[in-house]
């Protein structure tokens, strides 16, 4: 009879665990610009520091599901560390497309020109080598954690397909 109860809490324990590795992905699909060809670097760079609050959100809600030996918790860890890195400079980014924005621009077309930067605008910003480098640190480390999430759950979103043009 333990052992029905036993199993019972693993495959509850299992299943919140895919669950939050789930949200933790499509956050990750959803949130992390695409560095294809298309997509200009320095934008790339804007956009990241733009999404990495929500992007280091989504792996401290994942962390605080994995247990500490979890095969998952050191890279999630990793990722988690370096996107803390990359949202400290996300007040200052914000505080710069706020001082170059138009007169006339309201909250909506300042959050947009936060999330999708003109290249130009933020190579002018005075933390953008900083920027560079930690983004660059960000996608080296989200590269290495999305296979072990595609393996949790059995879906990969890592890789983001735009519909073929005719």
């Amino acid at each position: 009879m333990r052992w029905t109860v036993k199993r019972r809490r693993t495959r509850l324990r299992e299943e919140q665990i895919r669950t939050a590795v789930w949200r933790a992905q499509l956050m990750l699909a959803t949130r992390t610009p695409s560095s294809s060809t298309a997509a200009e670097p320095d934008s790339v760079v804007g956009a990241t520091v733009e999404h990495s609050v929500h992007i280091e959100a989504a792996l401290t809600r994942l962390l605080n599901v994995l247990g500490p030996n979890d095969a998952l918790t050191l890279p999630v860890f990793e990722a988690n560390l370096a996107c803390a890195d990359v949202s400290l400079l996300h007040e200052g980014w914000a505080a710069h497309c706020a001082e170059r924005a138009r007169p006339d621009a309201d909250d909506t077309v300042l959050a947009l020109d936060c999330e999708f930067p003109d290249p130009a605008r933020v190579r002018a910003w005075v933390r953008y080598e900083t920027a560079r480098q930690r983004v660059g640190v960000l996608a080296e480390r989200l590269t290495v954690l999305e296979p072990h999430l595609a393996a949790v759950t059995g879906r990969d979103l890592s890789a983001r397909l735009l519909p073929a043009t005719a």
